[in-house]
């Protein structure tokens, strides 16, 4: 179970995997916090401290006692009224005026499952995932119940907690601060780690010492806002990256916020988050209650790194929904940026003509399709399509983008409404105003005051009245505007609750239709939104050098597949910067990927690049959604932005960094990578070099030196799991007798060298003198001058005289390499080794010393040769000529690796090796696994 009661001493014992937090109902009846952190096994009472604290008050329930105070006690849930002088996490106003609840412990629940809240969105789980904790508090006098909820996933390290505010008495009461959740700590030295900005710029991280009094952050904007996201960690003043105890919490709620850390007289330190409490005071009537929206509490003990990986896993498993969060996405371009408000029904057709020529999977037609709206100044509000402006129908416009083979999205905004509209002169009361007062503008519009039913169902009818007029498969929601005129201190709660019941209704009617939320970009980058938009716009800053940043800070609470990212046109909208096009690329790679540009102004070398990038993308797709995320640098005092995806199982790896300053003479630049397996062997598929995966993370990897600023690297890993199974097999095989060769064949490409040069550094370390003969080295030419005579043989004899030549004894010395195996197997220690070049006339021999060498590893296309003698042991690479052709090509091998003759000599090797496989004494298949004949 891993919520567990103590009835003796009336402790709640909550255990998640590795974390356990642990509160008491003490004799006096007051819930007191006794303990958070990496998961202990006993009761942790002993860590009260109760002593004569002089001006810090005793509650009456204490008698005579003066070391019974609740201004030093760590509590649950700390109220005003109770001679606590510290933060409060609850302020109730009774019905006669009075601000005072003292809330007393009453009972509680343990069920199976995850609770749910009535408007709100919240952490969801299976039954067999979760636990819920109920602990009710009674104040007899206001005649109020406090349930405090608890949510526990226990493999997910995760808690959560929500508080319901029931009014059981006769009158109303009014709740002025209810935040979700509240830790106290009774030691400890702390940092609070938020993540502060502005518009086009978000998520900035600050970390700061909590000194004593109070640091505070939030949102009194009606959004979650650019300025404070609603994530905050409290964190050792030590902790880094991968070392250190840190708490996070993170609001699942979109509207206004606050955080307080505060560290009080006796060196203890009170962390709470919830509803921020100005501009608010709810009325609570007879027999209602109030809900509080959703903290999700997670504690490493392990620095930053896993508890941002236990946030990604929260939200992509356990807060995002639809049958879209773990499904490739659409890689989609945006009108915005390429065309802005000028453009007809042609303009977005010709866009997709051209995202499909580049391979482009949606076109989104952003502001500027309804009404008259041609500017911002108009038109929000009246949700009709301007069909002159499209040319015709909406529907028309999606069957023209559809037939060129391109999927359709769309723009809206539906919680806006201009004063210059048709819906804003006909109900000029909807928008939220304050009462004898001209409203305040931003960016000449109005917020709609979705707090009412008949305004949201209005708006919601318009808006179904558009979708339902074609395949609109993807919606932009945005939001241009902070909340003002605030007429009620109920209204920005019931603001937001009417958001998510719009949003609630628009996701059940089209659960199909791919959401992806904006506040002017990364206004409302928050869990609330996530619940029901699995991806949120990051920025309206798409300059991939201040992205690094945005990324970075977003990167701490939420993971990859929920953030919007972009390749946009330069010199840059936002900042003019210019950056080349991979650059660009490879940092909006660590999102859901799109592009924001008029493609038809690229060069020709341009979309074949986009065409590369998009390729590499739905290679890499899946592991940068679903993987483990790490960030290799801090972009904000390092000279390079690194970060990396991990495959769950460490089987693959992503490496993307960029140089954020460019020097002369500069030095080497090294990036030590993280997640990966220790003990196995990693290939760099591009340039076929291999690693050990300790060597990467101790010591990392060696940048190519800079050639121009802001340059941008990737590296792709794969795990060469099947390196390992096959050096234990082997080792068998040629057991503890001296000189064995082991033959290591396979198809041009199929990794044939690496899966060599990871035996040879086996045998190495095993102590085992091991020397790789390369038979390429063997043609009677070099690679190139062999090619051109092949195409000879081709052109004079055809496919039968080519399939004559090769592998024979017409084009390798058979001979010779016959001659270096039998000399090494009688123990010659100085043998003349063959080496060859790429250029004409580069061969040359060189005596080699093979003094204490045991095992001679050849590896060869044509290792499996009848024509070949002195194999003890032969090992076959299964692999396809398209496989192999694809890693030719993307390792540079040859100029015209993917030429037609090429493939058809690929493929008549292939006809070859089906027959030597057949006499290996051992095979890796392409499944990875390893099987003996």
């Amino acid at each position: 179970m891993a919520i567990i009661f103590d009835a003796n001493r009336k402790i709640f014992t909550i255990h998640t995997k590795h974390t356990t937090y642990q509160m008491q109902a003490d004799a006096k009846g007051y819930l007191l916090h006794l303990y958070y952190g990496v998961r202990v096994k006993g009761t942790m009472d002993y860590l009260l401290c109760y002593a004569d604290h002089g001006f810090s008050g005793n509650p009456y329930a204490a008698g005579m006692d003066r070391t019974y105070s609740l201004d030093a006690l760590p509590q649950e849930y700390p109220s005003l009224g109770t001679g606590d002088c510290r933060n409060i996490a609850l302020n109730i106003t009774s019905a006669v005026g009075t601000e005072c609840c003292d809330p007393i412990f009453n009972s509680y629940t343990i069920t199976k499952g995850k609770y749910s809240l009535q408007g709100l969105p919240a952490v969801w789980a299976a039954d067999d995932e979760a636990e819920t904790l109920e602990i009710v508090l009674k104040d007899d006098l206001t005649q109020v119940e406090i349930h405090l909820l608890y949510g526990v996933l226990e493999d997910a390290d995760i808690i959560t907690r929500s508080v319901v505010i029931k009014n059981t008495g006769t009158e109303t009461i009014t709740v002025k601060k209810a935040l979700s959740a509240c830790l106290d700590f009774v030691q400890g030295d702390y940092d609070a780690i938020s993540f502060y900005g502005r518009h086009a710029m978000e998520r900035n991280l600050e970390r700061v010492p909590v000194g004593h009094g109070t640091y505070r952050i939030g949102s009194r904007r009606g959004s979650s806002s650019h300025q404070y996201n609603p994530g905050v960690i409290l964190a050792d003043r030590t902790a880094t990256e991968e070392a250190g105890n840190c708490y996070g919490m993170l609001f699942m709620y979109s509207g206004n916020f606050v955080c307080e850390a505060e560290r009080d007289q006796f060196n203890q330190t009170r962390f709470q988050m919830g509803l921020g409490d100005e501009l608010f005071a709810y009325p609570v009537a007879a027999g209602a209650e109030f809900t509080t929206p959703e903290v999700i509490m997670t504690y490493s003990d392990q620095g930053f790194a896993k508890l941002s990986r236990q946030y990604h896993n929260c939200i992509l498993n356990h807060v995002c929904k639809g049958r879209q969060v773990h499904t490739n996405r659409p890689i989609l371009i945006n009108s915005w940026e390429a065309a802005y408000f000028d453009f007809d029904g042609d303009t977005i057709v010709d866009l997709a003509k051209q995202a499909a020529e580049l391979g482009i999977d949606m076109v989104v037609m952003d502001d500027g399709w309804f009404g008259k709206r041609n500017d911002d100044n108009s038109s929000l509000g009246d949700w009709f399509v301007n069909e002159k402006k499209l040319s015709g129908t909406l529907g028309q416009l999606i069957e023209r983008v559809n037939a060129q083979g391109v999927k359709f999205g769309i723009w809206i905004e539906p919680e806006m409404v201009n004063e210059d509209s048709d819906l804003y002169r006909e109900h000029p009361d909807w928008a939220l105003t304050i009462p004898g007062r001209m409203p305040i503008r931003s960016r000449n519009q109005l917020l709609l005051d979705f707090s009412r039913k008949e305004v949201r169902e209005e708006i919601l009818k318009r808006i179904c009245a558009i979708l339902d007029q074609g395949n609109i498969e993807y919606i932009k929601w945005d939001m241009n505007r902070s909340m003002s005129d605030v007429y009620a201190g109920n209204v920005p709660y019931d603001y937001v609750l009417g958001l998510y019941d719009f949003l609630e209704k628009l996701t059940s009617r089209y659960p199909e239709i791919l959401i992806e939320g904006c506040s002017g970009g990364g206004g409302r980058f928050d869990a609330g939104m996530m619940y029901y938009t699995p991806q949120i716009w990051c920025s309206d800053n798409t300059d991939a050098i201040n992205r690094t940043r945005i990324q970075y800070g977003t990167s701490f609470f939420y993971p990859t597949a929920v953030v919007g990212s972009h390749v946009s046109a330069v010199p840059n909208h936002q900042t003019g910067r210019i950056t080349s096009l991979n650059t660009r690329g490879v940092v909006a790679m660590a999102g859901t990927f799109g592009y924001e540009m008029n493609p038809a102004l690229l060069s020709s070398e341009e979309k074949e690049e986009i065409r590369t990038q998009l390729a590499t993308y739905r290679r890499h797709q899946e592991l940068i959604r679903e993987g483990d995320y790490y960030r290799l640098s801090d972009p904000f005092k390092e000279d390079v932005a690194a970060w990396m995806s991990v495959a769950k199982d460490q089987s693959q790896a992503l490496v993307s960094v960029v140089r954020l300053s460019a020097e002369g003479n500069p030095f080497g630049t090294y990036v030590k990578l993280k997640g990966l397996d220790a003990e196995c062997f990693y290939l760099e598929e591009t340039t076929g070099k291999v690693y050990s995966g300790m060597a990467l993370m101790q010591a990392g990897i060696l940048l190519p030196m800079a050639v121009i600023e802001y340059e941008a690297y990737q590296f792709s890993f794969k795990k060469m799991q099947e390196a390992a199974a096959l050096y234990d097999l082997l080792r068998e095989k040629i057991g503890a007798e001296q000189r064995k060769v082991i033959s290591i064949f396979g198809g041009s490409g199929s990794g044939k060298t690496t899966m060599a040069e990871i035996l040879q550094q086996q045998f190495l370390a095993d102590g085992i003198g091991c020397f790789i003969v390369h038979g390429d080295d063997y043609p009677h030419r070099i690679p190139k001058c062999n090619d051109q005579e092949r195409e000879l043989i081709y052109q004079k004899s055809g496919e039968t005289g080519l399939n004559a030549y090769l592998g024979t004894p017409q084009e390798i010395e058979y001979d010779r390499i016959n001659q270096v195996l039998a000399k090494f197997h009688v123990g010659d220690t100085e043998i003349e080794l063959k080496k060859m070049g790429r250029e004409d006339d580069e061969i040359w021999y060189e005596q080699t010393d093979l003094t204490g060498v045991q095992v001679l590893l050849l590896e060869w296309t044509h290792g499996g040769s009848e024509y070949l003698n002195g194999v003890d042991v032969s090992v076959y690479l299964d692999s396809t000529p398209e496989e192999t052709k694809a890693r030719r090509i993307r390792r540079g091998r040859d100029e015209n690796a993917a030429s037609a003759f090429i493939q058809l000599v690929l493929s008549l090797e292939a006809q070859k090796l089906e027959q030597q496989a057949k006499q290996a004494d051992l095979i890796v298949g392409k499944d990875g696994r390893v099987y003996e004949s």
